[in-house]
């Protein structure tokens, strides 16, 4: 993922899953791992900044990367590589009841705490008290509920007001912590330098530079860790291709501009690259101003893309064109509607992009769309001054438009002043990405719900009543069967209305090495997101899975 995709997403939905890097650098000739013995592992968690600060507080907007998953584990997780099929983790199963307004949860009972201290239903409910009484943003787990009761030390039982359903993401994100260690901390200001967590590592050595973390040897979930050492070093971005081939670095979740040329080509066996969909690309549209607020110019813009050129720039091969409906065919499948399924457009169509023009009042002169006035149709695409690669891209969407007779000017601006035009609707064109969760009520609440208007992914201000009242009936089921019925309308939302414009998928970014581990997750086995900062399920999922490899 790149740079501007970071900040896309960041001020979207998924604000953690927002750590890749932009990596370029030199090459080396692959060599034997430099980086530890036959039990340690090297991985890049993409720190901020040049020094790693000591803050393993999960419910700081400012963790250090290893607070989440080697320090602190979330209850559970959704592998949205699959559709959104359940990860047991802490707990290993829940219960709807009410018709949705208690859900049960039922914890593992061999769960305990680094201190080897037992980790009970009293500290899962303490936990979600402390957030709300602290009013604690953290980047999951945030959630409205009535009350949430220990009903037994494995047993946590949470009543809501509402059907709840679309809240099981944010109930699964909450990342427990030991109640007799935090009872009276200030969720604030406390920086936790020597965390007490249920994870699967502890800190060992904590530097500047480098964190070193050991595997328990207590670990309730996994007795032999066969990965017993792992070093997270700081790494820039300069130097990350260069550590990669020389196997300093055997786990990465930056973005390496042509992996397949810098790093897997160089050797095909053992250097792997992988970039799953997360999300996807989309061209938003201001639907506060003419001509954007006619479906007719939003359909022949979106006809005119070239979404398979698009999908080659940067990294070509790592990334497809996306489903009309904005769900991604590969990991959203289960959730598309039959009719659906083949709606994609990976060429331009110029002649259907001219129709749909011509219905909305352009007509072709020359080299020029113009409209009844006279002029030719022209607008700008914001973008953030600081991310080069998104003003790239967009110059490439600005001269495929140009084909049609469109003339399209790239503005860059500050973070902010792009953050706040979008908020007031004070633009034409932006380009952003939005992410799946478990069901595909999170993906087009963010993108279509009216109070998300500038906020979100609804970056164009779509309001539509009707779609409100879908979104409505999704938050409210607990049925698979409903959610895709449902679900199937609002992708006819997509198709029929193109509130915004979906282009290409976009990916966790992950490179590995497989001279020394064996076991990690592919295209033929998603058992969970490559990236290294992707969380407990993920991330420590993989690590749990990985197996020293055979001798070359």
């Amino acid at each position: 993922m790149n740079g501007s995709l970071t900040h896309q997403i960041r001020i979207g939905a998924l604000g953690a899953v927002a750590l890749a890097l932009a990596a370029t650098g030199c090459s080396a000739t692959p060599t034997a791992s430099a980086a530890g013995g036959a039990n340690s592992l090297t991985v890049n968690l993409g720190y901020a900044g040049t020094t790693i600060t000591r803050n393993f507080n999960p419910f700081s907007l400012k963790a250090t990367q290893g607070t989440f998953g080697f320090q602190y584990e979330s209850l559970f997780g959704f592998n949205t590589l699959k559709a959104g099929e359940f990860m047991p983790w802490l707990v290993t199963k829940y219960d709807w009841s009410n018709g949705g307004k208690k859900i049960t949860l039922h914890l593992d009972k061999r769960a305990n705490w680094s201190d080897g201290s037992a980790l009970t239903a009293s500290d899962v409910a303490f936990t979600i008290e402390f957030i709300k009484k602290q009013k604690l943003q953290p980047f999951f787990g945030t959630f409205d509920y009535e009350k949430v009761t220990a009903a037994d030390p494995h047993t946590v039982e949470i009543t809501f007001a509402e059907p709840a359903y679309a809240k099981l993401s944010s109930i699964g994100g909450v990342t427990p912590v030991p109640e007799k260690i935090w009872k009276n901390k200030d969720g604030q200001k406390f920086t936790n330098p020597d965390p007490v967590g249920s994870g699967a590592y502890k800190l060992k050595q904590f530097g500047a530079q480098q964190l070193t973390f050991a595997a328990r040897d207590d670990y309730w979930k996994q007795k032999n860790i066969p990965v017993k050492i792992v070093k997270a070093p700081v790494v820039a971005s300069s130097s990350e291709v260069g550590k990669l081939l020389r196997g300093d670095i055997e786990w990465s979740g930056g973005s390496v501009t042509d992996v397949k040329k810098q790093y897997v080509d160089k050797d095909p066996k053992n250097h792997h690259a992988w970039y799953p969909t997360y999300g996807g690309l989309f061209m938003f549209f201001n639907h506060t101003k003419a001509p954007f607020n006619d479906v007719h110019v939003r359909k022949g813009l979106s006809l005119a893309v070239d979404r398979s050129e698009l999908a080659q720039l940067g990294n070509p091969g790592m990334f497809n064109d996306l489903n009309l409906t904005g769900l991604d065919t590969k990991t959203q499948d289960k959730w598309i509607a039959p009719e659906y399924a083949d709606s994609s457009q990976p060429k331009p169509e110029v002649a259907a992009a001219l129709k749909e023009f011509a219905k909305a009042g352009y007509t072709k002169k020359g080299d020029r769309l113009v409209g009844k006035n006279g002029k030719q149709f022209s607008f700008e695409i914001t973008e953030v001054a600081e991310f080069g690669d998104s003003i790239q891209r967009d110059k490439v969407i600005a001269e495929q438009l140009k084909k049609v007779g469109i003339s399209v000017d790239v503005k860059p601006l500050t973070g902010a002043q792009v953050d706040q035009r979008r908020r007031e609707a004070k633009f034409d064109v932006l380009v952003g990405g939005a992410v799946y969760y478990n069901t595909p009520f999170g993906f087009f609440k963010d993108m279509l719900f009216s109070g998300n208007a500038g906020l979100w992914t609804n970056y164009g201000h779509y309001k539509s009543k009707s779609t409100d009242a879908l979104l409505t009936e999704l938050e409210g089921s607990g049925d698979e069967a409903n959610i895709k019925r449902i679900s199937g309308k609002l992708e006819k939302v997509m198709v029929d209305d193109v509130p915004a414009a979906p282009l290409i998928t976009i990916g966790s970014s992950a490179e590995y090495n497989s001279r020394n581990w064996t076991g990690w997750p592919d295209e033929k086995n998603p058992y969970a997101n490559p990236a290294p900062w992707s969380g407990t399920v993920n991330a420590m999922g993989i690590l749990l899975n990985l197996r020293p490899a055979k001798a070359n």
